[in-house]
Order: structure tokens, then C-alpha cells, then sequence
């Protein structure tokens, strides 16, 4: 699904709105929860799902093309949590 498939959904239930307004209203939506996971905040959205930041610690592992060890820094990695309506619908 891609965002556009977001605002056309979108605009059959608010036809009132341009198909930019919604493009732009759906943008929104995501940039806000990326700014929210850049503070580090957990975001919920009831009945769907759960977005939240784990520390990811540094490791070694070995590049099996080379045979060389590397080691891959420390970082974060984003984790979905599917929420239970959601669950159930899958």
C-alpha cells in the first residue's frame, strides 16, 4: 500500500478535501510520528499497533566474503508491536 492508496481511501470518505490536501494531511501524519521516534517517544495507536525505539549494542561478525572481522556500531532499531484487533484480523 503506498501513501497515495492512503489518500484515496481518504477521499472517498472526505470528498470534500483535494487529493493534495490529503497527500499533504498523510505526510503529515508520518512525519509527525517520525519526529516522535527521533525524541525517543513510543507511539500507540489503539487497536492497531505500537511503534517504539531498542537500542541495538555494537557487534563483530565476520564478512563471509572476506573471512575479515567487522564490527557494526552501536544503534537503534524501530520495533512494531501488531496490537490485538490487529492480531486478530490477521
Amino acid at each position: 500500500m503506498l501513501k497515495a492508496d492512503i489518500a484515496k481511501r481518504l477521499k472517498e470518505i472526505h470528498p470534500e478535501f483535494t487529493k493534495q490536501d490529503l497527500l499533504e494531511m498523510v505526510d503529515l501524519v508520518f512525519e509527525t510520528m517520525a519526529e516522535a521516534l527521533e525524541e525517543g517517544r513510543r507511539i500507540e495507536i489503539r487497536g492497531f499497533g505500537s511503534f517504539s525505539i531498542h537500542p541495538q549494542k555494537e557487534r563483530c561478525f565476520i564478512n563471509p566474503k572476506t573471512g575479515k572481522e567487522t564490527r557494526c556500531p552501536s544503534s537503534y532499531r524501530i520495533v512494531f508491536r501488531p496490537g490485538k484487533q490487529l492480531k486478530e484480523i490477521i
